[in-house]
């Protein structure tokens, strides 16, 4: 999440870390961003993208500067971001050789960040709060986004979720994290498949795909915070029919 602080700070409601995020960006300490495309986008999603032959749309909320977004650009497909930070959108441009233009969204408060060769649209706003009409959405990948807020916000950035969400088509992969360490506290936060289905469960199916464990290449980010163990669970998350 930035370069201007006093601005930054309007983009984020009742989130109770952005300060956390801000700071983190401001000081280069990005050990949440991963170097390379995720394996579990590589393997859940990337296939999808590979085997259809209509252009598919994928959403990254609290997206960062993901690599997985650049791996759905370079096979043709549509990428939509929303990220509360200017610093991680324009990294993302800047870093892989997009050009851009920025428009300004006074409705929504937001400015949206469009790449001017390629079907990239990253909005900066409050993701909370965040209620632009979006094209039909295939999928939603969500690696550090409901791990990373403050825990008292879930319900919200559930609701966000799900106002992107179309039934019976948009399918939600969710990267929920686990650990038990009590010299270790979040972010991540641990969302575990009770909170899961607390969260989704009214609303939606869910299904475990993958448990993988991540303590080695957790620790090879973040250094500095060493963990005994933490692994990456990805739940499918479609909505129900009303």
């Amino acid at each position: 999440m930035c370069d201007s602080s006093k601005q930054e700070q309007t983009l984020t409601s009742n989130d109770g870390n952005l300060n956390f995020w801000v700071d983190r960006w401001q000081a280069n300490r990005i050990g949440f961003h991963r170097t390379f495309v995720s394996d579990l986008f590589k393997t859940h999603i990337l296939p999808k993208l590979i085997s259809s032959e209509e252009k598919k749309c994928v959403v990254f909320p609290l997206c960062g500067k993901t690599l997985d977004m650049k791996a759905v650009l370079d096979l043709g497909h549509r990428v939509i971001g929303i990220e509360g930070c200017k610093a991680g959108i324009e990294a993302f441009f800047n870093e892989n050789n997009i050009s851009y233009e920025i428009e300004k969204d006074e409705n929504n408060q937001c400015e949206i960040y469009k790449g001017i060769e390629c079907s990239v649209t990253i909005y900066s706003a409050d993701v909370f709060t965040f209620n632009k009409s979006l094209p039909s959405v295939d999928y939603i990948w969500d690696r550090g986004g409901l791990v990373a807020i403050n825990p008292s916000t879930r319900e919200q950035y559930r609701d966000c979720l799900l106002r992107m969400m179309t039934p019976d088509q948009t399918r939600l992969f969710l990267v929920a994290i686990n650990y038990n360490d009590p010299d270790f506290s979040g972010p991540p936060y641990v969302v575990n498949d009770d909170d899961v289905n607390h969260l989704f469960g009214s609303t939606c199916s869910s299904e475990l795909v993958e448990v993988r464990d991540n303590t080695e290449e957790y620790r090879s980010r973040e250094v500095a915070r060493q963990i005994n163990y933490i692994e990456e669970r990805l739940h499918l998350i479609v909505r129900k029919q009303i």
